[in-house]
């Protein structure tokens, strides 16, 4: 029943949460394209892309600790979590102290109008962008931390619900900052003043959800680094990733054909990557109570929530992909005010590849909410390079249409094995696992016959 109730809380905000980060892309596209114009909303989405490297230096500390955390207090050790917390935060608090100081120091001495090919006066401008939306993804560091803090009190969906609203405060002070000027270091510093916000009130509330899980700097231990080192390098695997198939490809565009190239290929992806939305809305949902019915030893109810996720996310993603086939056109054309021509083929070569990601992504969240994520994150790191390499030689020959399919050798490459050992973390077998799923929907099915049958 427990179980029960947190999904309940989690799905409810769960869906809030995804229909907020919608809107909020469904607004910001057309507002930055109306302010910026075309070619200067494609070099924003570049120069922005870039900070995002350096989310690798948080090694994934947080998000080990946030399983570990959850893990020990389901266990009722509560010393063990605290010291888990103490450790954590002292090691993110000085990798981001260092980090903001690195690049105030370097980032003025580096030539960035020379790469964007922009004018010898835009340099000041430039360098605080940087300073800005790097210093906004070293302080984002903690975020991890203060919501292991929240599914360690088994309320996650406080932590999702404060998430939600974090891109209504970036919406708020961008629109605010474009009502006056369009100067890029401008819009980076509101995105770093949303960011300290966000921090000072996820902190407070994080705080007031479990008060015995708190900082302390007696319970920090050195010793506990090297499991954190360890746990969190595998980690950075994902990051390093994402950024690789998201951001890579993004300069890879931009170098071979383009910034008009990279605006259209961004805000088709934006478009299409709302099916993701949903991927990593049940990955959100469930990723706290696996966590807990994993490390309690609780693989029959691991397993049938493995079930659950992977076959919800599979269908709706199938029928979202038909929807937009019919109807994402005509949506695009109307959110970008046909500033942007998207032809109807470009738009099924990039809803092709969302199929196959359905296949292996809610399942990989078993990996990562025990911890027992080292071998997906070699895997993962070997296809995402594969597919940057990929979009480079297709965009080359084939432009856009072929960076639009370039990461479906990620998806050949990770589902077998992300499935196989799933299964195997879970206690489950391939027979069972696809003839419950099968179940699963079937039940579903008799709910909402159920439901509707009381409505009349």
């Amino acid at each position: 029943m427990q179980v029960k109730k947190a999904l309940i809380k989690n799905s409810i905000v769960g869906v809030w949460s995804k229909i907020s980060t919608l809107l909020f892309r469904i607004i910001q596209v057309p507002l930055l394209l109306y302010y910026l114009g075309v070619e200067g909303y494609g070099l924003w989405i570049v120069i922005a892309s870039l900070p995002s490297w350096l989310t690798l230096a948080n090694m994934g500390f947080g998000s080990v600790s946030a399983n570990e955390m959850s893990i020990a207090m389901a266990n009722g050790e509560v010393d063990k979590a605290r010291k888990i917390l103490s450790s954590t935060v002292a090691l993110i608090a000085t990798i981001s102290a260092i980090g903001i100081l690195l690049v105030v120091l370097i980032a003025p001495f580096i030539p960035w109008e020379s790469f964007f090919n922009l004018s010898r006066s835009r340099h000041k401008e430039l360098t605080l962008t940087m300073i800005w939306l790097c210093s906004s993804v070293f302080l984002s560091f903690t975020t991890d931390v203060l919501s292991g803090r929240f599914r360690a009190a088994r309320r996650a969906h406080l932590s999702m619900l404060l998430d939600s609203f974090k891109p209504w405060l970036e919406l708020l002070l961008m629109v605010i900052v474009l009502r006056f000027t369009t100067r890029y270091d401008y819009l980076a510093l509101s995105l770093l003043s949303s960011m300290l916000v966000y921090l000072f009130i996820n902190t407070w509330l994080s705080g007031k959800s479990l008060p015995i899980l708190s900082f302390s700097f007696k319970d920090i231990e050195v010793s506990r680094f090297r499991l954190l080192f360890r746990k969190g390098i595998a980690f950075q695997a994902f990051p390093l990733g994402n950024a690789l198939i998201f951001q890579g490809n993004i300069l890879v565009i931009q170098g071979i054909l383009g910034p008009v190239a990279v605006a259209l290929f961004a805000t088709v992806r934006t478009m299409v990557r709302s099916i993701n939305q949903l991927m990593e809305m049940v990955n959100a949902i469930i990723w706290p109570e696996l966590s807990i019915l994993i490390g309690t030893n609780n693989l029959v109810k691991a397993a049938r929530l493995h079930r659950l996720g992977v076959g919800f996310t599979f269908i709706a993603s199938v029928l979202c992909v038909l929807i937009l086939s019919f109807f994402g056109h005509d949506i695009y054309a109307l959110w970008t005010r046909k500033a942007i021509p998207l032809p109807q083929h470009l738009l099924i070569l990039f809803l092709f590849p969302i199929i196959f990601n359905a296949i292996w992504y809610t399942s990989s969240v078993v990996h990562t909410s025990c911890n027992k994520h080292e071998g997906l994150a070699i895997r993962y790191l070997i296809a995402s390079t594969m597919a940057i390499l990929t979009c480079a030689i297709l965009s080359y020959y084939y432009g856009v249409e072929g960076a639009a399919i370039s990461t479906l050798i990620a998806d050949f490459i990770l589902i077998p094995y992300v499935i196989r050992r799933s299964l195997q973390l879970t206690g489950d077998n391939l027979s069972n696992f696809l003839s419950g799923i099968w179940d699963e929907i079937k039940s579903g099915l008799h709910t909402a016959n159920k439901l509707i049958s009381r409505s009349r």
